[in-house]
């Protein structure tokens, strides 16, 4: 009798409502039926790693229950075809309603990658990624001939430059989040030094091509079916750009929301703050360690620098030679699990990135009743509210650093603060869970699909 019931709702599930159809059937045999076959691009992917690693992770790990996933990934350590953390984990854990495909490396992209594993010249990433995403594709093709596939998500990485060739195959596609179209702010290129100015100064340069020019980005954004965007911010340049309408979805989320550590509170002669990334122009740290030198009770802060790279040594340097080492405590790089005691610690999380979609650190700042004080730009101008935060306007560079100081030291006067906000930010991260967006993106699906039947 089941198998009949099922026969009979894959049937009618094309052309009823999802509404009518969970009147009739029980909501768990609904979910069976009504699942998708869906390919997915997550280039990287782990369950240990934060940024796009945790993005894809936790993607596949909240729409496997909904969905079968085929996911094509090609790297979960540090390069491209280190997929070795993944097969390991897959040998040992079942996951349900999902294939991992493990697109690797050939001696031909380690050689266009050999620059950039060393870190003499990064750009040479995107030479070998662009070969990576050709051989996924060819591997795409052969799947698609061989299985029937409903829709094709192209999730990560999130940045638009490389939007690989999975749109080419003729299925509905959705693409996104996507990010990275924004321009740093010329104000915050004063913290860089020589060498940060001419990287970022660069980038913006061929940002600015790219985003106009660049052919591929233009013919993904008018193939996609269904497309979001990573910020509100991308989601205007998308339309004032390439006259398209994309829906805006931060690329994570909040996968569990902890209990608030009201222990913390209890002793505040030390102003417990965190600053969590990798140690490089972009993150900007010497911005917080410039506004410590600003604040008079610098004695009753701590700032936990989580986190390394190749800038360590030269603010390190910088922190000793302006008395500030009594009050950094320098972790180095940790694991996610040290990185949420540390945080669950702190009193007040810190942002100075000169740009950013949105980190992953916000989420896990929230998850654990955390503020987070950051410059009013990017991501952090969608996420942080004052509930939950503080925003920095971007004036000009001695503004920021003056007025990052003055909010530190009314903290510190005023700790009473941070416990109201800590209450605010456990209120607010109940609208990043997962499981709001668990709806979402089913809704977007179904959207992507119908978009594809209305264009053909």
């Amino acid at each position: 009798m089941i198998e009949l019931i099922l026969v009979i709702a894959v049937v009618v599930s094309r052309q009823l409502p999802t509404t009518v159809l969970s009147e009739v059937f029980h909501p768990k045999l609904l979910n069976i039926y009504m699942m998708k076959n869906i390919l997915v691009m997550a280039y990287q992917i782990s369950p240990t790693k934060g940024s796009e690693y945790s993005v894809a992770w936790n993607y596949v790990k909240r729409m496997s229950k909904y969905n079968r996933l085929t996911v094509l990934c090609g790297v979960s350590g540090e390069h491209i075809g280190d997929v070795m953390e993944m097969e390991e984990y897959v040998k040992e854990n079942n996951i349900p309603n999902v294939e991992f495909i493990f697109v690797k490396s050939d001696w031909f992209i380690d050689i266009l990658n050999s620059l950039n594993r060393r870190g003499i010249f990064v750009y040479t990433f995107y030479i070998a990624y662009k070969f990576w995403q050709k051989k996924a594709y060819k591997i795409a093709k052969e799947v698609v001939k061989k299985e029937e596939f409903d829709l094709i998500h192209y999730l990560g990485p999130i940045g638009y430059r490389e939007p690989g060739l999975l749109w080419k195959l003729d299925l509905p596609y959705m693409w996104g989040p996507i990010g990275g179209m924004s321009n740093i702010n010329p104000i915050l290129m004063s913290s860089l030094g020589i060498k940060g100015k001419i990287k970022l100064g660069v980038r913006r340069y061929f940002n600015n091509i790219q985003l106009k020019y660049k052919s591929s980005v233009k013919k993904v954004i008018k193939r996609a079916d269904l497309l979001l965007s990573a910020t509100t911010n991308a989601k205007d340049i998308i339309k004032r750009i390439y006259k398209t309408d994309s829906l805006y979805l931060p690329e994570n989320g909040i996968d569990k929301i902890y209990d608030l550590n009201s222990r913390k509170f209890n002793d505040m002669s030390k102003l417990q703050l965190i600053i969590v990334g990798r140690l490089d122009a972009n993150k900007s740290v010497i911005t917080i360690l410039k506004v410590l030198s600003k604040v008079k009770s610098i004695n009753r802060v701590v700032l936990n620098v989580v986190g390394d790279g190749p800038l360590a040594d030269q603010l390190k340097e910088y922190a000793q030679d302006n008395g500030l080492s009594q009050s950094i405590v320098w972790h180095g790089k940790v694991d996610r699990e040290k990185v949420f005691e540390l945080m669950n610690d702190a009193h007040l999380h810190v942002i100075t990135s000169v740009g950013e979609g949105n980190p992953t650190t916000i989420w896990e700042a929230m998850s654990v009743g955390v503020p987070t004080l950051s410059l009013d730009h990017c991501g952090m101008h969608d996420t942080i509210c004052e509930r939950c935060g503080f925003r920095i306007p971007i004036i000009s560079y001695d503004q920021i650093v003056e007025d990052i100081a003055s909010q530190i030291q009314i903290c510190i006067e005023n700790p009473a603060i941070l416990e109201e906000k800590a209450k605010g930010t456990i209120e607010c991260a109940d609208k990043y869970t997962w499981e709001k967006r668990e709806a979402f993106w089913l809704d977007c699906y179904k959207k992507a699909i119908a978009n594809y039947k209305e264009k053909k």
